[in-house]
């Protein structure tokens, strides 16, 4: 993966977070365990550092850039960034599911489990309060959530971690674009089995009925012959294959 150093400070991965060999991490970039950067995902830590604290789900095409030494981005645990969202330099506190291409700037401190709705913007040094729902150019907030459901939001980031952990312990080297998303939620009840074989009830229970016993033979289904077989056309002079 491109993990690149800047002014003499390199990207730190934990041992078991998932950085994919598709995202960029450049200079003073921490990702924390149990963490997941998707692919085509671009960490850029060039005047501020870049946490990325526990249990946290950076998807596809996210985009962190510290363009002041004054502005880290700090994402604290169990977050979801999803796909074409730009930081700026923000905190972020535990529980915070930023939105589809929203973008963030400078300064703004997101409050524990704010959720910003897709296309939203937060201008610089805005405060999000805690439990809050945003959208819009400038966000504003549509309504708030009780604490039981932002604690759904943590179990929803929990499970994006457990999934990942789970698909590669049976495939260390597997990337998260390769199973569609199908096949993610039967890895994780449990009811995919990958590494040696994959296959489906229905595959399974096509084999069992192709196996069977009772399946007549060619013969006993094969129907008498017809007239054009009774009296074939080359009578025993067909050339030679």
């Amino acid at each position: 993966m491109p993990l690149v150093e800047y002014n003499g400070k390199s990207p730190r991965i934990a041992e078991h977070a998932y950085v994919s060999p598709n995202a960029t991490l450049i200079g003073d970039v921490t990702v924390e365990d149990y963490s997941v950067i998707w692919p085509s995902a671009f960490l850029r830590a060039e005047y501020a550092p870049i946490y990325v604290g526990s249990y946290n789900t950076i998807f596809d095409g996210v985009v962190m850039f510290t363009r002041s030494q004054k502005n880290p981005i700090q994402i604290g645990n169990y977050c979801i960034i999803e796909s074409g969202a730009v930081l700026f330099g923000a905190f972020l506190e535990d529980y915070v599911l930023i939105s589809r291409n929203s973008l963030v700037f400078e300064g703004c401190s997101l409050g524990e489990g704010v959720i910003l709705l897709n296309d939203s913007t937060v201008p610089s040094g805005m405060t999000l309060a805690s439990r809050t729902i945003l959208k819009g150019n400038p966000a504003t907030v549509v309504r708030e959530q009780s604490r039981n459901d932002m604690l759904k939001h943590k179990d929803r980031a929990e499970h994006f971690a457990e999934l990942f952990i789970k698909v590669q312990a049976q495939l260390p080297n597997i990337q998260p674009y390769v199973l569609s998303l199908t096949d993610f939620m039967k890895i994780l009840l449990g009811e995919l089995k990958i590494g040696n074989q994959v296959e489906t009830n229905a595959e399974v229970q096509q084999e069992s009925s192709e196996l069977s016993p009772e399946k007549p033979s060619e013969e006993v289904t094969k129907e008498p012959p017809d007239e054009s077989l009774e009296e074939p056309e080359f009578d025993g002079d067909s050339p030679e294959g």
